[in-house]
């Protein structure tokens, strides 16, 4: 049988991981600027939300490590990511008690006011679907199944990859019912988490992922070019929809996050290492956590108190100006980090006395 063995724990940072991560977070930051302020870009945020959930999934995952006791995971985990998500989610709260107080100003920032805010509080409050910082939630209850799943297929690669197969298989069930998502504290995407962060465990154990910074550039550009090209062909395959079977299209739609994850790490192999890359890619969780209040502040701002006609440019005026507000809301997420990092750590679940350094 083959055995899945630990890989061997060293202190030095795997660069191009968190050049990754940070990847994703512009990916994050993109998907978050909204198609009611940025209609044009649609198919960019349809495209992005296709795989950017999952690769952060999957790179949490390359550092997974079983052989570590069940409390131990909880309590650890339960302090890095569930400790953040309810110090974090005061700013998410923000949005629903805004509504709920002055629901002329949340219609002025471009959002409906159909919704009940009451149900939004609750959402947040319990995880419930993708309310507030959902991943982190999703992240601790995957990580968790995860290692049951790896405990009773005894490491057994190949047996784990098929259950993960499954996972998924189930997942794309799941979807069909919408009730399910809300199910309190992610367990409505447990599947889905575990699936993805088993993949990313699977690829550490059966990868030099150390040695992946080493590869050749025409390596890197030949495998970012093909996985790119595949990643675009099914997008487009996955949009039209020209397959009509469920199971089939289902299989497209993990085929498309598969590629587009591959061709985000292969991306991220290209890129540079640069101080800035490493600080978000290092400091996602903070950066992730705060995101969504700040690109709200900065779109209403702009459009809503400085009526920017945002809406009405064309596609390279709505490009443009996303770009424009990426970079601010990143540079202000910036600065709030450093900020996070001195002086609120508890805030990111480190309760010892002295900042540790990276």
């Amino acid at each position: 049988m083959t055995q899945i063995t630990p890989i061997q724990h060293q202190s030095t940072r795997i660069a191009w991981i968190d050049i990754a991560r940070a990847v994703a977070m512009v990916l994050v930051f993109t998907g978050h600027l909204g198609t009611s302020w940025f209609p044009q870009l649609e198919p960019l945020t349809t495209a992005i939300y296709t795989f950017h959930m999952p690769l952060f999934f999957l790179l949490s995952g390359l550092f997974f490590k079983p052989t570590i006791d069940l409390l131990t995971l909880i309590a650890k985990r339960a302090r890095t990511l569930l400790v953040p998500y309810y110090v974090f989610s005061v700013f998410a709260l923000a949005a629903p008690i805004v509504k709920l107080l002055r629901p002329s100003l949340y219609q002025a920032a471009g959002k409906s006011t159909d919704s009940n805010p009451f149900e939004a509080i609750v959402a947040i409050l319990f995880a419930q679907g993708n309310a507030g910082l959902w991943f982190l939630w999703s992240l601790f209850v995957g990580t968790l199944c995860l290692w049951i799943t790896v405990r009773a297929v005894r490491s057994n690669r190949l047996a784990l990859t098929i259950v993960l197969l499954a996972y998924l298989v189930v997942d794309c069930f799941l979807k069909g019912y919408p009730v399910v998502a809300q199910i309190p504290f992610q367990l409505g995407k447990i599947f889905e988490a575990t699936a993805y962060v088993g993949f990313g465990y699977l690829v550490a154990q059966t990868c030099d992922i150390r040695g992946w910074d080493q590869l050749s550039i025409n390596r890197k550009l030949g495998v970012f070019g093909i996985t790119t090209v595949i990643f675009l062909i099914l997008e487009h395959c996955s949009t039209a929809q020209p397959i009509t079977s469920g199971v089939m299209l289902n299989a497209l739609l993990l085929l498309t996050t598969f590629s587009g994850i591959a061709m985000a790490i292969s991306f991220s192999l290209l890129l540079p290492e640069m101080r800035c890359f490493a600080t978000i890619g290092r400091d996602s969780l903070v950066f992730y956590a705060l995101n969504d209040i700040v690109l709200k502040t900065i779109k209403f701002a702009l459009f809503s108190v400085a009526h920017i006609p945002v809406a009405t440019l064309p596609f390279a005026g709505q490009l443009f100006t996303g770009i424009l507000v990426l970079i601010m809301a990143m540079t202000i997420c910036y600065a709030l980090n450093a900020f996070v990092q001195r002086y609120m750590r508890w805030a990111i679940g480190d309760f010892s006395r002295h900042v540790m350094a990276e």
